[in-house]
């Protein structure tokens, strides 16, 4: 019985093996560096590669490899003598502009930039002759707007971006509603919803779903969302959704609700700007239309005037 069961054992292991090895040539050689490029192109926030596998090559380019990290370093020191204050409103202004640098690297540029924008005033000065005051005044607005223009440019980022998502929130509140009227829970039709739509307010859903995955709690999620973003429409919507879980009621009827509440405040914003078009447009037709007119009507008149026969 004991051989019987040895040559059991040893023609299941020559199988085994021989089925390992069909298996091993039947499925075709790729390199390594291809397969983990596979596997992390089929993860959604997987990051790119700083050196290609294949060619060895870097695949950043020089500025983000040299310039950023040299940036970091000038901005950790002066953040370690900056208020806490100060670069918590920094941390807000680069999570609202959807910008991607650090606001250490914010605090460098605004060390650098205004002692290259002096710089560069002080030579057109030279060029151009300039004696004190002038020379004086075109450095200090040099080094002043140096100052302002990194700052100024997250606010003007901000902006465009808070607009977009205003824009955005009442058709994918629209497409939410839809989902969890069809049987999808919430988290389902946030999937959804980030799938099949390509904008800004898409992608935070995104980010707000993987924060839920890596185990956020939905309403912790949701409110940091809205402190991210700053759009009033999208903090009320999160309130919302929030509030109506503990209390029981259905998030599908507060999502209809919001959604016909944003879409209430579009058609204001559009009648609002309809009854602005007329003002703005005063100025303009006041300073470029009405002097054309003026001529065209009363400049046969002066010129009779001004050259009438004696």
């Amino acid at each position: 019985m004991s051989s019987n069961l040895v040559i059991l054992v040893g023609a299941g292991a020559v199988i085994a093996l021989v089925v390992f090895l069909a298996v091993w040539l039947m499925v075709p050689s790729a390199p390594l560096g291809s397969i983990l490029e596979q596997r992390l192109a089929s993860v959604p926030t997987a990051a790119t590669y700083d050196i290609d596998l294949e060619t060895g090559d870097f695949t950043q380019p020089a500025f983000d490899r040299l310039v950023l990290p040299l940036l970091s370093g000038i901005g950790n020191i002066i953040a370690k003598r900056t208020k806490e204050g100060q670069l918590q409103q920094l941390r807000k202004l680069v999570a609202k502009s959807g910008s991607r640098q650090r606001p250490e690297t914010l605090l460098a540029l605004r060390l650098i930039l205004p002692v290259a924008g002096a710089a560069v005033c002080l030579g057109l000065a030279e060029l151009a002759n300039l004696k004190p005051p002038e020379n004086f005044l075109l450095i200090l607005v040099g080094v002043v707007a140096m100052y302002m223009y990194p700052t100024i440019s997250l606010e003007r980022k901000a902006k465009k971006r808070q607009k977009e998502i205003t824009i955005a929130l009442a058709g994918v509140l629209d497409l939410l509603t839809v989902c969890m009227e069809a049987g999808l829970s919430l988290d389902m039709a946030i999937m959804r919803v980030g799938e099949s739509d390509e904008s800004l307010l898409a992608k935070e859903f995104q980010k707000l779903l993987n924060e839920i995955r890596l185990g956020r709690q939905r309403g912790e999620a949701l409110m940091a969302m809205a402190e991210r973003n700053d759009v009033e429409e999208l903090t009320e919507f999160c309130r919302a959704v929030v509030q109506a879980e503990p209390l029981g009621v259905s998030v599908v009827n507060v999502l209809r609700i919001q959604s016909e509440e944003m879409r209430r405040r579009r058609k204001q914003r559009a009648e609002e700007a309809g009854h602005r078009a007329p003002v703005l447009m005063l100025l303009p037709m006041m300073g470029c239309i009405f002097p054309c007119v003026f001529v065209i009507l009363l400049g046969p008149a002066m010129v009779g005037m001004l050259f009438k026969p004696g």
